[in-house]
């Protein structure tokens, strides 16, 4: 059966900023010193291959997001458009408080710490006890309006 699939109307993959990745970067020398004494091969293959590994699950882990006729789809969530009835853009300065004090306990959340701008997606379902989603995005303008709000 042929089955129409349905284009994003917005897609964003929320990698982390460059900087991000330096301290990452000390993997590799802390471990070749750790095994200097023990085995000079062992220390440098040891201190590349956690480096690359964590590099690529920083990469692996960030959130994607879509947004279609249908539906919002943050990281490995998931909510129909139709449960979606409001939507708010967090500037920088006030994302810290929304991501502290003023966080509903029963909120979904995925934030990416070296984007500082969130978007609020309060949610309308009956069967759903969360009163909203809060994930970074670094363009929640254009993800308020792909949402039509």
């Amino acid at each position: 059966m042929n089955q129409q699939r349905s284009e994003p109307h917005y897609s964003e993959w929320v990698l982390p900023n460059w900087t991000s990745f330096l301290p990452v970067l000390a993997i590799y020398p802390t471990l070749w010193l750790t095994f200097l004494p023990i085995d000079l091969v062992l220390g440098t293959t040891l201190g590349i291959g956690l480096t690359v590994l964590v590099i690529i699950l920083m990469i692996a882990k960030s959130a994607r997001i879509k947004v279609s006729d249908s539906s919002l789809v943050v990281a490995n969530a998931s909510i129909e458009r139709r449960f979606i009835s409001a939507v708010e853009t967090i500037a920088a300065e006030d994302g810290f408080a929304a991501r502290g004090r003023d966080l509903d306990p029963r909120a979904w959340i995925h934030f990416q710490g070296s984007v500082k701008t969130l978007v609020r997606v309060t949610i309308e379902d009956p069967e759903d006890p969360t009163p909203y989603w809060l994930f970074s995005t670094r363009n929640p303008v254009e993800l308020r309006k792909a949402l039509g709000y």
